[in-house]
């Protein structure tokens, strides 16, 4: 199974430990490739947007199908999220801090009302992910 993640910016060192932590944990079902994007420095945030929008399409794997993290996305239960996983070739895009054009994606997935900040969103996403694992290998991980 290949599972991608694309996010706009780097992550600090205890974020990035967090992150590996997961990581680690669904390396047994599968690998995660990540692919961080620079975020653009840009004063303008419309055309910011565009750079980075730009620079996500460029990097998403041929015959990926591709979720975004969007506050408008779909909101969906833990269990429906793992039946995704079910699926080859997945890859999710974090967006930078203004988002991305949104109209290059056509699904699209909403974890909380909330906003997190993007480092801890990113650890949020593996850890679903590894409990989607858990939930279709009925390790009980999930309650």
């Amino acid at each position: 199974m290949k599972l991608n993640i694309i996010a706009v910016g780097a992550l600090t060192k205890e974020y990035k430990t967090l992150y590996e932590i997961y990581n680690k944990k669904v390396s047994f079902f599968s690998t995660i490739n990540l692919i961080e994007i620079k975020e653009v420095t840009e004063p303008n945030i419309e055309l910011k947007i565009k750079k980075e929008t730009k620079l996500i399409l460029e990097k998403i794997p041929k015959n990926s199908k591709v979720f975004y993290m969007s506050l408008t996305g779909k909101k969906m239960k833990s269990e429906e999220f793992a039946s995704l996983l079910c699926e080859d070739n997945l890859t999710f895009i974090i967006g930078g801090s203004n988002g991305v054009e949104e109209k290059y994606f056509d699904n699209k997935i909403c974890f909380s009302d909330l906003t997190f900040p993007h480092q801890l969103f990113r650890v949020i996403l593996i850890e679903q992910i590894y409990r989607g694992f858990a939930i279709n290998n009925n390790i009980k991980y999930h309650k």
